[in-house]
């Protein structure tokens, strides 16, 4: 059985200097908690390599905690 393989290219982070692989994908609602300068404010989804995405889990722990309580 073949997997169809969408977007085989590789993204690259969205982070304003950064040029690493991307390693997830997030909202745009998500990423806007963190402190993040992102290349373009209009993305709906923004890439985030392995650097970039600790750095988003770190600022945004307690948010995400609240967030698991009370959804």
């Amino acid at each position: 059985m073949s997997l169809a393989k969408h977007n085989t290219a590789a993204a690259k982070c969205d982070v304003a200097g950064c040029e690493n692989d991307a390693e997830r994908s997030f909202n745009i609602k998500q990423v806007s908690r963190s402190s993040l300068k992102l290349k373009s404010e209009d993305l709906r989804q923004v890439h985030l390599c392995k650097e970039h995405y600790k750095e988003y889990k770190k600022e945004t722990k307690n948010d995400r905690a609240i967030d698991a309580i009370y959804d």
